[in-house]
């Protein structure tokens, strides 16, 4: 089972990922440890699992499978750890996918478990960001989109945040905190026309561990 409770990034913890600064707000169940595969924990399996691309799942069973067992215990750990009060209260937003609606590797897996997180509450729920093309996900690339690049190409989806009112937060939802680019980009254009005492924050599954300074990159299919 995930954690009870998420757990905050602070001064401990915050220079493992290099984008995030000292007034932002993120929190995360476990911890995911780059190039130990699955034998790196249970931690490991499930983001292995959660992050199985579409692709694949749609031709292997197995896979398949496991990827839903995982949407399914990822939702009832953010479930848990969140009282319906809380949860309520929020704009929850998934961190949009690296692919593009129509692209065989487009995954709706973070609105599904957040869907499935909330079912039966008044949580209100909004994919408000997207990306205007497909990229490479970082996971996956030698040359990593700088944060300005992928500014550009992070799209708000106007018609969805002007729909009603955002909750007194916006949450940011995503597997797993990496340098904490994704996350920035995604406030920096939220800040753009959210009014400036909705807080920004950031819920993971995981944070990234990496075994040394030198290691950044990581194919997690």
């Amino acid at each position: 089972m995930l954690p009870e409770r998420l757990t905050s990034i602070d001064e401990t913890n915050r220079e493992h990922h290099a984008f995030l600064e000292q007034g932002d707000r993120c929190f995360f169940f476990g911890e995911y440890f780059a190039y130990k595969g699955y034998q790196g924990g249970g931690t490991n399996q499930l983001i292995f699992n959660f992050k199985c691309k579409p692709s694949v799942a749609a031709t292997n069973p197995g896979r398949r499978r496991y990827k839903e067992q995982a949407i399914e215990f990822v939702a009832a750990g953010l479930r848990r750890a969140m009282t319906q009060a809380d949860a309520e209260s929020m704009t929850w937003v998934p961190v949009p996918p690296s692919k593009v609606a129509g692209h065989a590797d487009y995954d709706d897996r973070l609105m599904r478990t957040l869907a499935k997180a909330f079912s039966g509450y008044n949580v209100d729920v909004r994919s408000l960001l997207r990306q205007s093309m497909s990229t490479e996900a970082d996971h996956n690339s030698g040359s990593r989109l700088t944060p300005d690049a992928l500014h550009a190409l992070m799209e708000l989806d106007i018609a969805q945040l002007n729909a009603l009112p955002v909750g007194q937060a916006i949450v940011l939802f995503d597997d797993v905190l990496t340098t904490g680019k994704h996350f920035k980009c995604c406030e920096r254009r939220l800040r753009e026309v959210v009014p400036a005492n909705v807080s920004v924050l950031g819920v993971f599954i995981a944070r990234r561990i990496l075994p040394d300074a030198t290691a950044e990159f990581e194919d997690i299919t």
